[in-house]
């Protein structure tokens, strides 16, 4: 993270310029010679060359930023200027720093809660109810449901077991009639 001098040196920064600051911190200093040696020998194409120097006061041999700088309105220039300069952090308010002013705000809410909701009690008896009342109408689904599909395999199990006892009353007939042939062939 820069230094607020570096970010000021760095705003405030015209190619060529002497600076103490420049003088003073080589991160800077490296900062303003790359500067300085994108300015100068930056092998441009012929025909981007051309275009630039139609450009008024971009043929001054002087070294100057990458990119020509605008004219700002003064106001403007000392708003973007002092973004770059330091700024002491403001100290946190007292509300934040102190758990005690959490506390106090969480009950004062609480109580206006309380008072535009209100009796908490009440509410809680009224939500049991609409519990009990919606449980209590699942729970009479359901045990319909149940009943019915309980009564439908019953069915079901008496026919199966109706038609069992018919082939095997079939059955047995058919083996009481093979069993006189049956005992021919053992003797």
């Amino acid at each position: 993270m820069l230094r607020p001098a570096c970010r000021r040196f760095r705003s405030e920064f015209t190619p060529g310029s002497e600076e103490s600051h420049r003088l003073s911190c080589p991160a800077c200093a490296a900062y303003a010679a790359a500067l300085e040696r994108a300015a100068r020998k930056v092998p441009l194409p012929a025909r981007l060359r051309s275009k630039l120097r139609a450009i008024p006061g971009a043929g001054n041999p002087d070294p100057r930023m990458p990119l020509p700088q605008a004219p700002l309105p003064d106001p403007l220039r000392e708003r973007l200027c002092g973004l770059a300069r330091s700024r002491e952090p403001r100290p946190l308010p007292a509300w934040v720093r102190t758990s005690r002013y959490a506390v106090a705000a969480s009950y004062v809410i609480a109580v206006l809660m309380s008072f535009a909701a209100g009796n908490p009690v009440h509410l809680g008896r009224q939500a049991a109810d609409m519990m009990s009342q919606a449980v209590s109408e699942r729970l009479d689904l359901w045990e319909d449901t149940v009943r019915e599909r309980y009564g439908e395999t019953r069915r079901s199990l008496e026919d199966s077991l109706g038609s069992l006892d018919d082939r095997v009353g079939e059955l047995s007939q058919s083996l009481r009639s093979l069993e006189p042939l049956i005992a021919r062939r053992i003797r």
